[in-house]
């Protein structure tokens, strides 16, 4: 009987590294898209935002009704009206604003170097996780926090310290951003208990939305429709925004959030590897080195948790 629960604790794990993966390569294709999406079009990084949040979340608007949850939580939500200020928090301070930096500071150089920079973030989940139960980052973690700083400095300096290789607007809001998806990859945990995924996503996209429109009232969304971009258009929606986030959510749903977000840093390899394809990115030997550091922080948790055990 206990093994049985074991293998399928085991085999549940599994489905969610799987899904957290998919979420990290819709993610990496959703920053290409949006790289090609500005390199043609006049619309900016906080209309790119309304359109996907609004899109993304009558979406999964449709999915939770089709799904039977809309209901159930809505009820939930009147025994506990404090959740609204939960979903409201994620919304605005967690999907809005990561998705604002991200979309400019890819504006501000490339999807490459944007989504390195942004995978800052595993460091910063593990430093919150440990402040929060009163541990210090245990040695495969500490390496994680101290090759993503690393990392960072190479790909940003290419090694010399008084010159910026990657644009410093790119560089800030790359780590703003990084700072606003550790809000996402660790503050909706606590919600997947009491509400459906799908309602959960439901509400987020439509606040952070809003909060977006009332800086930025985007009235005229046919520009999003215009032939050359329709293709990026569809995939920041449906597969970046809709897959990306049902799959993430569903991983955390049985992960850490430290195993959760260092997971999904399959998102910077995906992206800089099609870069080199698709746009013709080229980095230096010590940005090399930068970015392949970044795929060790992504390791060295497991590597390390594993050989200390």
């Amino acid at each position: 009987m206990f093994s049985e629960i074991r293998k399928e604790g085991e085999s549940m794990k599994a489905f969610a590294v799987l899904m957290v993966l998919i979420a990290g390569t819709m993610w990496a294709g959703c920053g290409l898209a949006a790289q090609d999406f500005f390199r043609k079009s006049a619309l900016d990084s906080m209309d790119l935002t309304v359109f996907r949040m609004f899109s993304a979340g009558f979406i999964m608007f449709c999915v939770c009704n089709i799904r039977g949850q809309w209901k159930p939580a809505i009820r939930e939500m009147k025994k506990r009206p404090v959740l609204w200020l939960g979903l409201i928090f994620y919304g605005i301070v967690g999907l809005m604003l990561m998705h604002y930096t991200y979309f400019a500071s890819i504006a501000a150089g490339n999807a490459a170097a944007a989504t390195v920079i942004q995978y800052t973030c595993p460091a910063i989940v593990i430093i919150w996780v440990s402040l929060r139960h009163r541990r210090f980052p245990g040695k495969g973690e500490l390496t994680a926090v101290i090759l993503a700083i690393a990392d960072v400095f190479l790909l940003v300096t290419g090694g010399d310290i008084h010159k910026i290789a990657v644009p410093a607007d790119c560089v800030y809001l790359g780590l703003v951003s990084a700072f606003f998806f550790a809000v996402c990859a660790v503050y909706p945990k606590h919600l997947m208990g009491i509400l459906d995924n799908s309602f959960i996503l439901t509400i987020g996209m439509f606040t952070g939305a809003i909060a977006a429109w009332l800086v930025d009232p985007v009235t005229d969304f046919s520009g999003f429709f215009a032939r050359d971009v329709l293709f990026d258009s569809i995939w920041i929606v449906v597969c970046g925004t809709v897959v990306a986030f049902t799959c993430y959510n569903a991983g955390l749903h049985y992960l850490s959030e430290s195993q959760a977000s260092v997971t999904a840093t399959v998102e910077p390899a995906v992206s800089v590897i099609a870069s080199l394809f698709l746009f013709n990115v080229r980095f230096d030997w010590l940005q090399a080195i930068g970015i392949i550091m970044v795929l060790l922080a992504i390791a060295a948790p497991g590597i390390i948790g594993k050989k200390g055990e």
